[in-house]
């Protein structure tokens, strides 16, 4: 029986994939260094990081500065530009009072705090974690188990809302249940999310009844 749910926070909740790649993509450009979307992915998706891409590029900058200034960008986004992803409002609503209810993201905590209070989510959540603050990073299960752990759940009993490869081999390392719905911004196969145990296309689609089937 699932007692918790655990939401990741960006390209699931909130529709943000878009406003990080135009972020970094213009950081890097004031450097001189063209960032694609599809570079972009390498760093959603695969192992790339800021100070790899640096030193295989050449730029002359540091992944501080580059960080620093993704950052400012994307802070003024946050509250010009960005919107909650089609069905999270409805959903977190039905959810709140039936379960424990948490968020835990790849993100830095001082931009999930600015993007839940955007939309008057916060109380919905008992815990907001980004897996910085736990040391090991998403594929890594340890930010998912860090919030078992506070919510005095086991894992077992939790499912996971997730829309990247990485956090869906978090939660499913984590023993959790993990149900998918794919950010369009990443435009993957769904076949590459086959090890998640629920794969769907919005979150308008789920309802108490498909959670209750785990």
């Amino acid at each position: 029986m699932i007692k918790a749910i655990i939401f990741d926070l960006d390209g699931l909740l909130i529709d943000s994939q878009h406003l990080q790649y135009q972020s970094a993509s213009k950081a890097f450009l004031e450097k001189g260094n063209i960032l694609t979307k599809e570079d972009w992915h390498h760093f959603i998706h695969g192992d790339m990081d800021y100070k790899k891409w640096i030193e295989l590029n050449h730029i002359l900058t540091t992944a501080e500065e580059v960080r620093a200034r993704k950052k400012e960008i994307y802070d003024r986004l946050i509250k010009t530009e960005l919107q909650l992803k089609a069905g999270a409002d409805n959903l977190v609503h039905l959810l709140h009072g039936k379960f424990k209810l948490a968020v835990a993201s790849h993100s830095r905590i001082e931009s999930i705090e600015p993007c839940i209070n955007k939309f008057d989510l916060r109380y919905k959540f008992e815990h907001v974690i980004s897996d910085q603050a736990v040391g090991k990073r998403k594929p890594h299960p340890e930010v998912f188990l860090h919030v078992a752990r506070i919510m005095n759940i086991e894992p077992e009993a939790c499912l996971v809302f997730e829309d990247s490869l990485m956090g869906v081999k978090a939660a499913k390392s984590a023993g959790m249940k993990c149900i998918v719905c794919p950010d369009s911004f990443s435009n993957l196969d769904h076949k590459l999310f086959a090890g998640a145990d629920k794969i769907v296309s919005s979150l308008n689609d789920v309802d108490l009844e498909m959670i209750n089937e785990f």
